[in-house]
């Protein structure tokens, strides 16, 4: 039977449609969970969650990574909370070209605190150098070797809010060469004070950079970050590598602030990795 011509055509339409779409999909940003994760410094498991960005699937392309504390908060489809960072939603809302791939790590629940403290304190002996060597020895080879990275420092990038962002700053100050920025939002520096000494003494890695934000409405908040941002420029970062702190008028210690606050940062961080 011999289609009529605009049957025809009807049917080339529909069947462009249906590729274009394939493309489409094909194309889309994506989270991946790895569940029970394996974490031999920490002898735990624990859930990874990867977002991959727009255009990965179907590229060849490599990208800069971000590793983030505290995952299950990050991802506004993909949350086991209401109020999250929306971190997919803000990258989706770019250019291809300018996404990079997010590594999440759940946190510990109870043991949080504790797991992402480098220090011992009044609430218990602290794992986070147990957490960075499971982030330096296991999980960074594994990202690095099972999704297309750039695997350079200077495309790696550590970030978290709170205790999060007090493990991140010791981090980036005692690998700077596997972590070449660090977003340090509302760092619980009061809980770990050693902090302070440890960046004071760490040789100064001119490559390195850090992006410090806070509220104004919690507590003592910004005093703590002006203290780390003195120290830093004292010890030759320029602007460039550590930009004006970021202070959030109004914002109180939770997600709304972070997500608020994650676009700024995440231009600063894309600068530097050249996207």
């Amino acid at each position: 039977m011999i289609l009529k011509a605009t049957s025809l055509l009807a049917l080339l339409i529909f069947i462009t449609a249906i590729s274009a779409l394939a493309q489409t999909n094909a194309d889309t940003a994506q989270i991946i969970n790895l569940k029970k994760f394996d974490m031999p410094q920490l002898n735990r498991q624990r859930t990874i969650r990867v977002y991959l960005p727009e255009g990965y699937s179907s590229s060849n392309k490599s990208y800069p990574v971000i590793y983030m504390t505290d995952g299950q908060n990050l991802f506004k489809t993909d949350a086991e909370i209401k109020n999250t960072w929306g971190v997919d939603s803000i990258l989706n809302a770019l250019p291809a070209n300018k996404q990079c791939i997010i590594v999440g790590i759940d946190h510990a629940g109870k043991d949080r605190i504790t797991e992402y403290d480098p220090y011992n304190s009044t609430y218990g002996n602290g794992d986070g150098n147990a957490y960075i060597w499971f982030l330096v020895e296991t999980l960074k080879p594994y990202i690095d070797t099972h999704y297309r990275t750039k695997k350079d420092a200077r495309y790696t990038a550590i970030a978290g809010s709170s205790m999060g962002s007090l493990l991140a700053m010791y981090a980036a100050i005692k690998y700077p060469g596997v972590f070449g920025s660090a977003g340090i939002f509302s760092p619980a520096l009061w809980i770990g004070p050693q902090i302070y000494t440890d960046t004071e003494i760490a040789a100064p890695n001119k490559k390195s950079g850090y992006y410090l934000t806070c509220g104004d409405s919690e507590g003592n908040e910004v005093g703590y970050v002006n203290k780390m941002d003195s120290l830093l420029h004292a010890k030759g970062f320029s602007l460039k590598q550590v930009p004006p702190i970021k202070i959030n008028a109004g914002a109180i210690h939770n997600e709304t602030q972070w997500r608020n606050a994650f676009p700024a940062f995440y231009s600063w961080v894309a600068e530097r990795f050249g996207l």
